[in-house]
Formats: structure tokens, C-alpha cells, sequence
């Protein structure tokens, strides 16, 4: 089948709100609710209308690149101002929206107000139908400062556990300081310039690998297609034990979604799409990064794929990808 090909440029989200400030509280008690949860506040007669599917379509619009349908993130509830509870002002991320404020509208970011750790965007206007139009325009945005919430949490509970040796062993074969978490470990390839680790959960396992080569065309070098093909070619050499002929790859028929990113100064081309074992039946997601070095001519790949045919898959694939921000 044609491979179904998005290309989606961008750079790092900024939020393009009319006033936007940031508030700082002590942290208190711990946040509750899973990871990626949010809780929405609102008011019942503005959540009747529209506002109530744009905020949905911000919030649970399927994730690219995952191989099963799941949110970007998991609305628990809408509950009015006057009706939550002091229980659930201690979501780890909350999302207000208030549609009575004269003015100008603004987005307002309030950090650890009644729990840590805990975010909670605040978006002023003067309607719902206000609210609705900015949403839907700055939908990436504002997704973006709940994201980068929940990858801040994860990196900082693993820089507290990091596998010291595989950090070493990792910069010494890239050239990269990446924050490699305790509980991987490094496995063997028949190609020596592949490196691969692997943490091994019950009936899931996640995934990095990492790999350099000369650049012939930077340029082209760094579009979807060729991306892919590259890593075809290097993941070839990884086999499926008791599977004979088998061999790891692109899944072919998945989607190439690609957008560009700068972090930390340095830019890098972001792919999802999916990855399985030929003539055997493992495959799943995966998200890959990679970067031109103009000093050495060449074009470094890190990619984390993920294995999980029972679980949901948008968490275990968010916590590995989140370490490029590392």
C-alpha cells in the first residue's frame, strides 16, 4: 500500500495569547489523577455548546503515529467553578476556561497552585464563542504547555535514576549527552554501529536506538522518505529470537508524520511511524530524531520504539521521547 506521508513543519510551540504571565506557588500536596489526565473547568451553560467539542478535539484528538487510537490527552471530567471540589483542584493539570472576562483574552499559566506537581492553563475571554475560535486556532500551542508539563515530570524523576554507564556509553557512540534511565540495558547487533537498549517489562518493552552516518544531501537526507529508508536498513540487522528469516523494519503501510523541531539550539526532524519484525508478529510504534553536524558531515538518528500489543501505548512511547529534551 502507498505509504500515507503528513509533513508538518514547525518549530518549538510558543503560546501567541494576546497576555499571557506565569505564577509560581509553593508546592503542596501531591497531585492526583494519572499522567496526560486533565480536568476541565467551565461553566455548564458555555460547555453546552461548541465549546464543549473544541475543547474535546484540543484535548482527546487522536495522538499521530500510535498504531491504536488514543487522545493527546484524557479528559476526567468538566465540572463548573462553582461545583469543584477540593479534591479535584488537585489534578496534576487543569484546564479553566472563563468566559466572562471583559478585555482583551489571555492565557494565564498558574504552577503548583493546590498540589505538585501541577499546571493549570487559564483562558480568559469574553464568550464562548471567543473561547472557541482561540482554541481551535491555537489548539498546538496550548496543547504544547501541557505537554511540555508532563515531560518536565518525567525527566526529572529519571535524572534522579539514570544509568550512569549506558549515559557514558551513549555519549561516547554520539557525541551526545541524553539521559539514559535506570533499568536498560544494552543489547548486542550484528551492526556495529547500531546502539540499542532495552527495558523489558512484563509482555511490553520500550526501545532506544541510536546511529551516525555521512551525509550525502543534508537536505534530502532529512525528508520522511529518506528517513525511513534509513532506518529500514538499520534495524534490518536485528533479529526475533526462535523466528527464523525474521528481521526488524518499517511497517511500509504505517504513517510517516514529520515535523521539525529546536531544542536547545539544535535542530532536529521528529518521525513518527511504526515498526515490526518481518516473519514474525512484534511491531509497534515509534518516534525517531535526527540532526545534522555540519562540523562532521554527518547525520545522527536517535529513535525510541515501543512494544506493548496489551497496553496503551501513548504513555510508555511519551516517556521515552521526552528524553531528546534531555
Amino acid at each position: 500500500m502507498k505509504r500515507i506521508l503528513y509533513l508538518f513543519v514547525a518549530s518549538v510551540m510558543t503560546i501567541y495569547a494576546v497576555g499571557c504571565t506565569v505564577k509560581t506557588k509553593t508546592p503542596t500536596k501531591s497531585s492526583v489523577g494519572e499522567p496526560y489526565d486533565v480536568m476541565v473547568v467551565c461553566d455548564d451553560e458555555a460547555w453546552r455548546g461548541d465549546l464543549s467539542m473544541a475543547v474535546c478535539d484540543l484535548l482527546e484528538e487522536d495522538a499521530p503515529g500510535l498504531t491504536r487510537p488514543e487522545g493527546y490527552f484524557d479528559i476526567v471530567r468538566q465540572v463548573s467553578h462553582a461545583a469543584i471540589t477540593d479534591y479535584e483542584r488537585k489534578y496534576g493539570n487543569i484546564f479553566i476556561v472563563n468566559t466572562n472576562v471583559a478585555g482583551e483574552t489571555s492565557v494565564e499559566l498558574v504552577r503548583n497552585r493546590y498540589s505538585s506537581p501541577q499546571l493549570i492553563v487559564v483562558l480568559n475571554t469574553s464568550s464562548a464563542e471567543v473561547a472557541t475560535q482561540y482554541i481551535e486556532t491555537h489548539a498546538d500551542e496550548l496543547r504544547e504547555l501541557f505537554e511540555a508539563k508532563e515531560r518536565n515530570f518525567s525527566n526529572n524523576y529519571y535524572a534522579a535514576r539514570p544509568a550512569d554507564q549506558l549515559v557514558a556509553d551513549f555519549k561516547q557512540h554520539t557525541g551526545i549527552d541524553m539521559l539514559i534511565p535506570s533499568g536498560f540495558y544494552k543489547a548486542t547487533t550484528r551492526d556495529k554501529e547500531l546502539l540499542w537498549y532495552i527495558r523489558d517489562y512484563k509482555n511490553k518493552a520500550q526501545y532506544i536506538f541510536a546511529y551516525s552516518y555521512p551525509a550525502t544531501d543534508p537536505a534530502e537526507d532529512l525528508t520522511a522518505k529518506w528517513l525511513m529508508l534509513s532506518l529500514d536498513n538499520r534495524l534490518a540487522s536485528i533479529s526475533s529470537k526462535g523466528a527464523v528469516g525474521s528481521y526488524m523494519g518499517v511497517n511500509e503501510n504505517g504513517p510517516a508524520v514529520t515535523r521539525n523541531l529546536v531544542i536547545k539550539g539544535r535542530e532536529w526532524v521528529e518521525l513518527r511511524g511504526w515498526w515490526e519484525v518481518n516473519n514474525d508478529f512484534m511491531g509497534g510504534p515509534f518516534v525517531s530524531y535526527s540532526t545534522y553536524d555540519a562540523a562532521t558531515n554527518e547525520i545522527t538518528t536517535i529513535m525510541f520504539a515501543l512494544y506493548a500489543p496489551e497496553d496503551r501505548q501513548r504513555n510508555l512511547l511519551r516517556e521515552l521521547e521526552h528524553l531528546i529534551y534531555s
